[in-house]
């Protein structure tokens, strides 16, 4: 999983079980990038999107497919093209590479995260060039913005990513999904 349009690159290596419902991989990308699970998503694979329809149509006037019983290995492969976009937005998208699918050996319980590198950004920053621009007043006293981006940011470290905070949100968020991945209403 990679975040598109930022430099240097956010990555996320993860590991699912290829008969998990798409609102759970959803759930695993989400956490391990660090997003909270406040916004709307979408996959788009070899063409087709795939979503959560709404009872509210007006709402949804994009052409696709509800995402409601579709399994991971019904639509990932290894070379298909596939992302996923989160918070329509701040409008960010992440470049799933799916690697390999493999039996899964002991102690290599899915789902969860396996490295990455760097933090994601935080929720409602503005997509990647809010981002980016955020990043550059934080670190130039000469911005107009310096001294506010601290409060906002907090502890917040571009450059640290955390392997057992993702696996942590990816439980947190996956519970949060528990109803639609059972094929329920949430």
């Amino acid at each position: 999983v990679e975040l598109l349009d930022l430099e240097p690159v956010v990555w996320r290596s993860i590991l699912v079980a290829d008969d998990m419902p798409l609102v759970g991989l959803a759930a695993v990308i989400q956490g391990a990038v660090g997003w909270q699970a406040s916004h709307m998503f979408a996959f788009e694979i070899e063409g087709k999107r795939y979503d959560i329809k709404l009872d509210d149509d007006d709402l949804d006037d994009r052409e696709s497919l509800e995402m409601e019983g579709v399994i991971v290995r019904d639509v990932l492969k290894p070379g298909v093209e596939a992302m996923f976009q989160y918070d329509f937005g701040d409008d960010w998208w992440h470049r799933l590479d799916v690697l390999d699918h493999r039996e899964i050996s002991t102690g290599d319980k899915p789902p969860r995260c396996l490295d990455g590198e760097r933090a994601g950004p935080p929720e409602d920053s503005g997509g990647p060039f809010g981002y980016l621009d955020m990043l550059d007043a934080a670190a130039d006293p000469e911005q107009p913005d310096h001294v506010d981006i601290p409060d906002w940011l907090g502890d917040f470290d571009p450059e640290k990513f955390d392997a057992k905070k993702a696996n942590r949100e990816i439980t947190k968020i996956l519970k949060i999904y528990a109803g639609m991945m059972a094929g329920k209403s949430a």
